[in-house]
């Protein structure tokens, strides 16, 4: 709580200062005077006089002001001050001075980009750490620990890379070069059009390959107690931490290195909960043989699996305990589809909430027919929308592990213009989700307010100050683009002022101009009063 209030004063500090020097710097360019450079609203907290400026600190940290000589009409104005008033100033002038905060918010996120650029950020590299079976990737020869490292002719380091070349296929036929064992190959895939959602939640087609950088740890699940694992006592939920001597931290990693050191003898080091084992697994020659040379099935044949479909835990009153799964249970199938992971299992289980599904598994080496009906439980989905979705009350044995990842730095140019990129690309989103939020694509309840930035705050400083500054630069792009709303009293209301005095050759008649800054102080104070109430529900809940 205490890192979260002052992750959260730092970082509003920060952008408020960033802001507002903005409006000070292009202000005092153009020789208007200032009176009062504030961090905050309301009742002063310390303060000093510099030349002609007080800078203060406020009572309310939930913005801050800059204000010039001349701004307000109503004041009187001395008239040596005439030229330096703000109201005095050409309407570009006028312009670019409120201009400035908003742009200064969106500069400053630039350079945290590029900052961070220049330094090194860990990013994916392009490491397949796990490859659906039956998916268009598997079906094409690629497997899980091969790196990519080039699509259709052209050099790619990052996962986000690969990525964005498989979402722009639309389809089409991708060359990947991979890398395996060392050498180069070249394989051609064809992604899938399947059903899926955007960003915001929509139905779209979207293009499928069946890769996953995420990998597995090395946590296997035994299903035939007859099996070579079985045999020499093997139980599901040991992490395999080595064999023969050779260390192994993954699925994929294990299922190498089984097959590179595959031999009548194989010693396994094992972690069983809080104890160290060592297993020793003997073959005939026939099973060596039989094993052998079929990396895609060698810990199938000698009876690992991975826990990822087995059952962890069954809940009480579940409908998973009224079908009569039980503890160990390896799922294989689910409404007549086979499945490879726990979460296509839990997709399927979602999508029908009541509707019964047969379920085919295998216990104790035997395969079993069952029906089970999810029950229906309100969930919110990513974007914070109600929706019914089917549970059956089980947990997997799943063991998720990041994959690899690569410090990558680039020199100031093409640092800043990866960092120009980036901040459009998150400008872009933040326009798109506004527009989404007033069509209610996008629910109300997502408006988040002060307490959930200092919860954001907390969180990325514990993953250091680099992922803070990141959430920083967020918030930034976030500030400066709200205060050009034209809402009246945020900087986008004085732009549209001057359109308006542009186009008619006059300023508003100052009674327009109080009642227009009458109805965007309650809209502002509605929309704070919301998000604040936004920001306790989630608290409560």
């Amino acid at each position: 709580m205490f890192a979260s209030i002052i992750a959260f004063i730092v970082v509003l500090g920060i952008l408020i200062f960033v802001h507002e020097l903005g409006h000070f710097l292009v202000a005092k360019h153009f020789k208007v005077g200032v009176e009062k450079f504030s961090l905050g609203f309301g009742p002063k907290l310390i303060a000093k006089q510099v030349g002609e400026t007080e800078y203060r600190v406020s009572a309310v940290p939930l913005g801050g002001y800059v204000k010039m000589v001349g701004e307000d009409p109503q004041e009187p104005l001395a008239p040596e001050d005439r030229e330096r008033s703000f109201n005095n100033q050409s309407l570009l002038r006028r312009f670019l001075i409120v201009a400035a905060g908003p742009a200064s918010n969106i500069l400053f996120a630039v350079f945290v980009f590029a900052g961070m650029f220049m330094m090194g950020y860990p990013s994916e590299d392009t490491t397949i750490g796990l490859v659906e079976q039956n998916s268009p990737a598997w079906e094409a020869g690629i497997r899980p620990g091969d790196r990519v490292v080039a699509v259709d002719g052209g050099a790619i380091r990052l996962w986000e890379e690969l990525s964005r070349h498989i979402r722009e296929s639309d389809g089409a036929a991708l060359s990947l070069t991979m890398l395996r064992d060392g050498t180069e190959r070249t394989m051609s895939v064809q992604p899938r059009m399947t059903d899926g959602k955007n960003l915001f939640g929509e139905k779209e087609k979207l293009p499928y390959l069946g890769i996953q950088h995420h990998t597995l740890a090395p946590v296997v699940g035994i299903s035939d107690p007859t099996s070579p694992a079985g045999r020499h006592g093997f139980q599901t939920g040991d992490r395999i931490a080595s064999v023969n001597g050779r260390k192994v931290e993954s699925l994929p990693a294990l299922e190498r290195t089984v097959s590179d050191v595959l031999a009548r003898v194989l010693q396994f080091d094992v972690v069983r909960g809080e104890k160290e084992l060592s297993l020793t697994m003997s073959l005939d020659d026939a099973e060596v043989q039989r094993f052998g040379g079929d990396r895609d099935g060698v810990l199938e044949g000698l009876g690992f699996a991975s826990a990822d479909l087995f059952v962890h835990q069954v809940q009480s009153d579940s409908a998973a305990e009224a079908a009569g799964i039980a503890k160990g249970d390896r799922i294989v199938a689910v409404a007549g589809e086979q499945i490879w992971s726990f979460s296509r299992l839990q997709e399927v289980i979602g999508e029908n909430p009541g509707n019964p599904l047969a379920l085919t598994l295998i216990r104790q080496g035997e395969t079993l027919n069952l029906t089970v009906t999810p029950q229906t439980a309100q969930t919110k989905d990513a974007l914070g929308n109600k929706v019914s979705v089917g549970r059956i009350g089980i947990q997997s044995s799943f063991y998720p592990k990041p994959g690899p990842t690569i410090s990558v730095r680039y020199n100031p140019v093409r640092a800043s213009v990866k960092a120009l990129a980036m901040t459009w690309e998150i400008t872009e989103l933040i326009m798109v989700s506004l527009v989404k939020l007033i069509q209610q694509v996008i629910p109300a309840e997502t408006i988040g307010g002060p307490i959930l930035i200092a919860q954001l705050a907390g969180q990325q400083i514990q993953y250091g100050i680099l992922e803070l500054f990141k959430f920083m630069a967020l918030i930034s792009i976030n500030l400066g683009i709200l205060n050009l709303l034209p809402i009246p009293i945020l900087d986008g209301g004085h732009i549209l002022f001057f359109a308006v005095e542009g186009l008619m050759g006059r300023p508003l008649s100052m009674r327009k101009r109080e009642i227009a800054q009458q109805v965007g102080l309650f809209l502002l104070i509605s929309l704070m009063v919301f998000a604040f109430y936004n920001d306790l529900m989630r608290v409560f809940e």
